[in-house]
């Protein structure tokens, strides 16, 4: 496949040298289940995480601007996207995203797919998919995930924009729309990130502002 690496995966997963410090975080607007296992400060400049997704899970399509992205299946088969072409990927091995690449992920299955999956560089996609999972948890995202309140959309969008855009609108609209957006969300309060998305472990004990 034109700018992908397939390759099989490695015997042995990446240790979970983090997981006993986040929690298990879920998005039901695309059926995912994360937990962190390794950040930057453990693994160089890698993000991991564990990551479920179940049967009629999708990841519309997107991209990652600045970030390869690596997804190891352990069980399971997942559908992915890349441009027009379509690949399915099954235990044991392994697909390689290139920076920039379109893509999505879908579960077409009966089962749960697990698998492992990397970013690198790590940028801020952990507070990334704590910030969407968070707004999906709290019902505030549409069934596609994006932010239902405009000014969360622009918030949120636009603190992420090195991390991921989404390919629909086109990213004309989105550069015309998603910056006032962002400002207004400024002068008016609402954050793209809030500390109550945080799943460190630790972050859990202290006190979360609304």
């Amino acid at each position: 496949m034109a700018g992908v690496d397939t390759e099989r995966a490695p015997d042995d997963l990446p240790a979970d040298s983090a997981a006993g410090g986040f929690r298990p975080i879920s998005n039901p607007a695309t059926g995912e289940t994360i937990q962190f296992t390794a950040v930057p400060a453990d693994d160089g400049d890698v993000l991991r995480f564990n990551w479920h997704s179940k049967p009629g899970g999708a990841i519309t399509e997107h991209v990652h601007p600045y970030q390869e992205e690596r997804f190891t299946i352990v069980s399971g088969e997942a559908r992915f996207t890349l441009g027009s072409e379509e690949r399915i990927v099954g235990a044991g091995e392994t697909l390689v995203v290139p920076a920039g690449a379109r893509h999505s992920e879908a579960n077409p299955g009966l089962i749960e797919i697990v698998g492992v999956v990397e970013l690198r560089p790590a940028l801020r996609s952990r507070e990334m998919h704590e910030a969407f999972a968070g707004l999906a948890t709290e019902g505030k995202t549409t069934p596609r995930g994006a932010p239902k309140n405009p000014l969360q959309l622009g918030a949120t969008l636009w603190r992420f924009r090195r991390e991921n855009r989404v390919t629909s609108p086109p990213a004309w609209v989105q550069n015309l729309v998603i910056p006032p957006l962002a400002a207004l969300a400024k002068v008016c309060g609402v954050d793209g990130y809030r500390a109550r998305w945080d799943s460190r472990v630790a972050a859990q004990e202290r006190p979360s502002r609304a």
